[in-house]
């Protein structure tokens, strides 16, 4: 884990409870928390939030560095443990325990991350388009599957991911992308010992099935495929990924 003693700036997540700021959450049902990938912020999730509201509370992260979240001043490079570590001080905070734990993207390594490092906090994860294949683990390898990926999604979620990218900036971005692309979710979910779901949307050229079903297997999880959208699959079919995600508050393991 990143050294951050010298750092003035411990990192913090900022959260929102159905897109309003709350200091607690107090549910009967089960809670959702959202934690969205690298670069971008929980404003992609603004169609998941209402579709899961439907089924329990609803959790938004934003990581440290990552849209309201973004600091004045800049802490060293954190891990993906750092992270997680991040997104557990935000459920400490509001008094949360036994979450469904949603990641997208980078987000789902967090997740994984999130689940073995405090158990306590995660009743189950669902794993939304997870990065990063072996294969695709360099920054050009990346690179070209992002761009691919935009040329697959609708216009109004690539504003949203191009305007967070923008927000973050190339150098917090870049600082982050080496704790993605080294981070071994196949291996680490080994260690998950809470229901796993996996789901890609059928046009995403990073989640792929080959590595979907190899997630599946090491976590010995449900895998599933949504037709029609791509990587930013909560976005492009949200009631569809709700309803998923849902119903992984009646599974035990």
């Amino acid at each position: 884990m990143t050294d951050r003693s010298a750092s003035p700036h411990p990192p913090t997540a900022l959260v929102t409870v159905d897109r309003e700021p709350v200091g607690a959450v107090d549910a009967d049902g089960p809670v959702f928390v959202l934690v969205h990938g690298i670069g971008v912020s929980s404003r992609y999730f603004e169609r998941l939030v209402p579709a899961l509201a439907e089924h329990g509370r609803v959790v938004a992260v934003d990581l440290p560095g990552f849209g309201k979240a973004k600091p004045r001043r800049r802490w060293p490079a954190l891990s993906i443990d750092d992270f997680a570590d991040a997104v557990a001080q935000a459920m400490d905070g509001l008094g949360i325990t036994a979450a469904i734990v949603v990641g997208h993207s980078m987000g789902t390594q967090i997740a994984v991350s999130l689940a073995g490092r405090r158990p306590d906090l995660v009743s189950a994860v669902a794993l939304l388009g997870p990065v990063m294949a072996p294969q695709d683990r360099n920054a050009l390898k990346a690179a070209v599957l992002l761009g691919l990926d935009i040329l697959r999604e609708d216009a109004r979620g690539n504003r949203i991911v191009v305007a967070d990218y923008l927000h973050a900036g190339l150098r917090w971005y870049l600082a982050t992308l080496p704790a993605m692309l080294g981070f071994e979710t196949e291996r680490e979910l080994e260690a998950v010992t809470v229901p796993t779901l996996v789901v890609r949307g059928a046009r995403d050229p990073i989640a792929r099935d080959d590595w979907v079903a190899e997630l599946g297997r090491r976590s010995g999880g449900r895998v599933a495929v949504v037709p029609s959208v791509a990587h930013l699959v909560m976005h492009g079919a949200p009631w569809r990924t709700a309803a998923l995600i849902s119903q992984l508050a009646g599974v035990r393991r």
